[in-house]
């Protein structure tokens, strides 16, 4: 396990984790491992895009990451009225 793993997917892991029990049925779980690797290229395809467009294949890997990531779900979340501060 690499050093960033220690703190900073901690708490990012175990959003997932809580997000995952209450909204992933029918998704797939991912270990912490997979977590950080996919999450890592989630971020270098997020790079590669602002030096330029991307490809259709990165839109379609973006969308399959967040989906698997739950992060379309903790999106919708934070768009609920009232759960903003």
């Amino acid at each position: 396990m690499s050093s960033k793993s220690s703190d900073v997917y901690d708490y990012y892991y175990e959003n997932y984790l809580i997000l995952y029990n209450l909204y992933g049925r029918g998704r797939p779980r991912v270990s912490r491992e997979q977590y950080e690797q996919m999450d890592d290229e989630l971020m270098e395809i997020v790079a590669r895009s602002d030096s330029g467009t991307l490809e259709r294949t990165d839109i379609a890997r973006v969308r399959d990451i967040e989906y698997v990531l739950m992060d379309d779900v903790a999106e919708a979340l934070l768009d609920r009225p009232g759960t903003a501060k």
